[in-house]
C-alpha cells in the first residue's frame, strides 16, 4: 500500500487509499456525481453526511415534518429501497460500509437518480471504520453509473446483488446518531429499517408532534411495536386488534426480553384508538432501566451513547429518564416487525462476547458516571443501568 491504508471492519480489509479511490472513482464509464468530505468521529470512524439529499421538504402545511431516522448495511438494500413506500415524509438513512460494500454508494446514487419516490424522501449518509494506520479521513468522490434509468430500473435486482459485502461489528448507536444528526427536520422518529409502519403514520402524528415536541419541554412520544409471522401485516389499529386477539400478531419481543419492550395496558390503548379518529397521547410511567421503547423526539434531545464497542443495548430511554423527560404514548399508530424473535442468534452471542472482551466494562463505567454526574437526582426514578 502507499501512504495511507483504510481498513474497514476491524482491520480485516486492508487496501491502499489509492486503490480505494480508484475503485470508487476512476472507472472510465463513470461520471463523478458527489464529492464528500468525510469527518472523523472518536478517532475510529469516518462519516460522510448528505451524500444524497431528498428533494422535498414536506413543509407545505407549515408544520415541521417527522424524519424517519433509520440505519443499515448494504445487505439490507432491498428493504432500504422499499422504505419510502411505507413513510410519507423525510427519511434519513445512515449506511455502514466496508471496502467490499463500497459499490453500495454507487448503486444508491443510481437509485436516487432514477427512483422518483426515493429521491423525494431519502437523504443518505455513510460511515466506515478507520484503519489503525490512518490519522485523517479522506475526501471521497462518489460516482454513479451512466445507466439509462429505464434500463437501470428494469435490471435493478441484478445491480443490487452486486452491492452485497461483508461486515463485522456494527456500531448501531453511532448509526442511529448519524441518521438523526443528518436529518432534514427537527423532529425524529428513530426506528429500525425493517419495521413496517402503520398506514399514514407520518401525516397522522405530524400535528401532535409539532404541539408536543419542541426541544424544550422534555417530552417524547412513544410508539407501540409488534411482531408477526403472518404474510399479511396489519396496517391500522382495527386490523391489529383482530390479529392480536387471534394471536397472529404479538407485542414486540414477547418471547425474548419482553421486559425491555413491554408497554402496559394495551387494552386501554385499543379503546382510546377506537373511540376517536383523532390522534392523542398520554403520559405513561418509565418501566425499567432496560426499557427500549421507540420514541419520537427533537433534534436537541439526548442522543445514544455511541462509544460502546458493538451492539449491546439501547440505553436511550434510560438517558431520557435520567434527564427527567416524560414518556407519552401515541394512540392509533404503531409498527410491526416481520418475524418473531424467539432467542438470541449466534451472531448476537458472538458480538456480546466480543463486547465483554473489548471495552464493554470501560464503556459501561463511562456511561454510568456520565449519567450520575449529569443527573444525580433521578437515579431513584430510573434505576441503575444494567
Amino acid at each position: 500500500c502507499h501512504d495511507y491504508q483504510i481498513v474497514l471492519d476491524l482491520g480485516i480489509f486492508c487496501v491502499c487509499l489509492d486503490s480505494f479511490y480508484t475503485s470508487l472513482l476512476e472507472k472510465e464509464s463513470l461520471d463523478i456525481d458527489s464529492i464528500i468530505q468525510t469527518e472523523m468521529h472518536n478517532e475510529e470512524y469516518c462519516i460522510g453526511y448528505n451524500f444524497l439529499e431528498a428533494s422535498e421538504s414536506f413543509r407545505e402545511d407549515g408544520l415541521e415534518p417527522i424524519t424517519l431516522a433509520v440505519h443499515g448495511t448494504p445487505e439490507m438494500m432491498e428493504t432500504i429501497e422499499r422504505k419510502p413506500s411505507n413513510w410519507n415524509g423525510p427519511i434519513s438513512l445512515a449506511l455502514f460500509i466496508d471496502y467490499h460494500s463500497q459499490r453500495a454508494l454507487e448503486y444508491l446514487s443510481d437509485v436516487h437518480r432514477c427512483d422518483q419516490e426515493f429521491r423525494r424522501k431519502v437523504t443518505v449518509h455513510f460511515a466506515f471504520r478507520l484503519s489503525p494506520f490512518q490519522n485523517k479521513c479522506p475526501l471521497i468522490k462518489i460516482t454513479s453509473n451512466s445507466h439509462d434509468c429505464e434500463e437501470f430500473l428494469r435490471n435493478r435486482v441484478e445491480y443490487r446483488n452486486e452491492t452485497v459485502g461483508s461486515f463485522q461489528l456494527y456500531p448501531i448507536n453511532l448509526m442511529r446518531n448519524i441518521a438523526r444528526r443528518g436529518a432534514k427536520s427537527d423532529i425524529h422518529f428513530i426506528a429500525d429499517i425493517d419495521m413496517i409502519m402503520s398506514e399514514g403514520f407520518a401525516t397522522k402524528v405530524k400535528q401532535i408532534s409539532n404541539e408536543m415536541i419542541d426541544g424544550k419541554s422534555k417530552k417524547v412520544l412513544v410508539v407501540r411495536r409488534f411482531e408477526s409471522n403472518q404474510t399479511t401485516i396489519p396496517t391500522n389499529h382495527k386490523q391489529l386488534f383482530s390479529d392480536v386477539n387471534n394471536k397472529k400478531t404479538f407485542e414486540f419481543h414477547h418471547k425474548f426480553f419482553f421486559s425491555g419492550h413491554r408497554i402496559p395496558n394495551i387494552s386501554h390503548w385499543f379503546a382510546v384508538s377506537k373511540e376517536s379518529d383523532t390522534i392523542s397521547a398520554w403520559e405513561i410511567p418509565f418501566e425499567n432501566s432496560g426499557w427500549e421503547v421507540q420514541v419520537i423526539l427533537h433534534r436537541n434531545d439526548p442522543y445514544n451513547a455511541d462509544y460502546f464497542p458493538a451492539r449491546v443495548r439501547v440505553m436511550q430511554s434510560l438517558n431520557l429518564c435520567r434527564a427527567n423527560y416524560t414518556f407519552n404514548l401515541l394512540s392509533h399508530v404503531f409498527d410491526v416487525h416481520e418475524g418473531i424473535k424467539l432467542n438470541d442468534t449466534d451472531y448476537s452471542k458472538s458480538v456480546s462476547a466480543y463486547s465483554r472482551k473489548y471495552g464493554r466494562k470501560k464503556a459501561y463505567n463511562r456511561y454510568v458516571n456520565e449519567m450520575n454526574t449529569a443527573y444525580p437526582s433521578t437515579l431513584g426514578r430510573c434505576g441503575n443501568f444494567m
